[in-house]
């Protein structure tokens, strides 16, 4: 896989996604909370389609670091571990789904970053000793997923065309 192209990628995505995503301008306030994309855990999904597993779990690891490093949550490496984690379930998965149909990219998009939000939510409250709030949780967990399964085809399709097939990947 061409490495330095998901870099600038994720570089770019990182830049957007944190003023563009801002509860000022296309952020929206949804489910009694702001809602923004997980346009990082979009790109980690879609490497996590195309190469080898070690590679993914790599990437995804790095992927979520920079959504540590962009956003400061909380502890630093939760968001890495989860990244790493769901991407890597997703290499498992990977054969039982057609990854080129958009059904399939956005029902892949709403699970998987709702199985990473809550989890999320939840560690950094427990972490840093705030009063954890399930219904809140969820309520984040459904809206930036549903925000982020509207988003993964075109952000799908862009990164399709620019990174190479999936037979050429490794190289």
């Amino acid at each position: 896989m061409r490495w330095y192209l998901v870099v600038i990628f994720a570089y770019v995505l990182a830049v957007m996604q944190t003023t563009l995503f801002a509860p000022d301008l296309l952020g929206i306030n949804a489910f009694g909370t702001a809602v923004r994309p997980d346009l990082l855990l979009l790109v980690a999904l879609f490497v996590s389609l195309r190469a080898s597993p070690a590679a993914v779990f790599i990437a995804a690891w790095c992927l979520g670091l920079v959504e540590d490093l962009s956003f400061g949550h909380g502890p630093l490496g939760v968001t890495a571990m989860l990244f790493g984690l769901a991407a890597w379930g997703v290499c498992l998965l990977r054969g039982l789904f057609v990854p080129v149909r958009i059904l399939a990219q956005v029902l892949l998009a709403l699970a998987a970053v709702f199985a990473v939000r809550v989890p999320q939510q939840m560690l950094l409250w427990w972490l840093t000793g705030s009063r954890a709030d399930l219904a809140l949780a969820l309520q984040r967990g459904c809206g930036d997923a549903l925000y982020s399964a509207i988003l993964a085809p075109y952000l799908f399709w862009l990164l399709a065309r620019v990174l190479p097939k999936p037979g050429s990947l490794g190289r």
